[in-house]
């Protein structure tokens, strides 16, 4: 078996190791491709503090190699598989109750935990999802994010004809457009990157605004007739200044801080008092895997603008040093593994 592990900022190496005994209920898939994005990137630089040695990787297709109990799992040699990054702990109070999406011990591949970034890997076979022959292998590496998009679809409780306000400096944000759009909302997509507002008019999202050259509350209050947006979406890890987010919040709005970031983002008690605020999370994909595939096949999420170049897995180093975090804002780059 090869992984790259990640020794430390800027330096991954790639090490052999034998093959590892099946586990019971687990599958081995053969990792045909996985993502690699301008958030695993920031890992690799250092910029997003990492315990090291550490696999990056959390988003990979493949085929199953083998299988511990087929009867269970109901996989076969050869079947086509996206891997859902998400492994429930099944033990705290939240798994207990069946509330997996809460749970409390989240072992996420890729980000507190070792990822997928290597040739095989043992998995469990609840983490895997059978592909159609039509979604390719490029597509489907986007499935968490379309899952993940769902997920906070579904805790917005979406309204026909509301206006949704999406604050995002990343391309997670052009997908939950285009969901929320789907769902006959209207979406108003507020991006301080240039390269994903174009990409959000290419995709047929009207209202689209840049905070850095736009009075965005004004633009906002023209848009929705005088009475803001009852929903916000704010993509934790994006650079906003807040004042913009509260400025085109209505009275009794829901703010759906979607993701997890450490950067220091933050409303006043004041300011959610004096409007009423109700703020909740939204922080994996879990649970909408099935959805998010059939929403690709289907062609009602487009990623294909996502999609950048390719990368080799076995001189995966040396490319790496040739990449910079711009080229990444829009399309995340695909690793072949051989």
């Amino acid at each position: 078996m090869k992984a790259w592990i990640l020794q430390k900022a800027n330096d991954m190496r790639l090490v052999e190791s034998s093959p590892t005994k099946l586990a019971e209920n687990n599958v081995k898939i053969k990792v045909e491709e996985v993502l690699l994005t301008k958030s695993e990137f920031g890992t690799y630089t250092g910029e997003n503090e990492k315990d090291f040695p550490f696999i990056l990787g959390r988003n990979a297709v493949g085929v199953v190699s083998e299988v511990f109990d087929k009867a269970t799992s109901m996989f076969q040699k050869m079947d086509r598989v996206v891997v859902e990054p998400y492994i429930p702990c099944e033990n705290c109070s939240e798994c207990l109750q069946g509330n997996y999406r809460n749970c409390t011990e989240m072992q996420e591949l890729g980000y507190n935990c070792n990822g997928l970034l290597q040739n095989f890997a043992d998995l469990p076979y609840t983490a895997l999802h059978r592909l159609p022959d039509n979604l390719s292998n490029e597509r489907a590496l986007f499935v968490s994010y379309v899952s993940f998009c769902l997920n906070v679809v579904d805790a917005l409780k979406l309204e026909k004809g509301r206006h949704i306000a999406i604050f995002s400096s990343t391309k997670t944000g052009l997908i939950l457009a285009q969901l929320v759009a789907y769902y006959q909302a209207v979406p108003i997509f507020i991006s301080n990157k240039e390269e994903l507002l174009a990409a959000a008019r290419e995709m047929g999202v009207f209202y689209c605004f840049n905070p850095e050259n736009t009075e965005v509350e004004h633009e906002v209050l023209v848009v929705t007739g005088g009475r803001m947006c009852k929903e916000i979406v704010f993509f934790s890890d994006s650079d906003f200044k807040m004042k913009d987010i509260y400025g085109v919040a209505a009275m009794n709005a829901n703010i759906c801080l979607a993701g997890y970031s450490t950067k220091d983002s933050r409303l006043t008690i004041a300011q959610i008092c004096q409007k009423h605020l109700n703020i909740f999370g939204v922080y994996n994909g879990l649970g909408n895997f099935s959805s998010a595939i059939n929403l690709l096949v289907t062609g009602t999420v487009n990623v294909d603008s996502l999609i950048g170049k390719t990368l080799n897995f076995d001189s995966l180093d040396k490319q790496l040093h040739d990449v910079s975090a711009d080229e990444l804002t829009l399309k995340s780059m695909v690793i072949k593994v051989d």
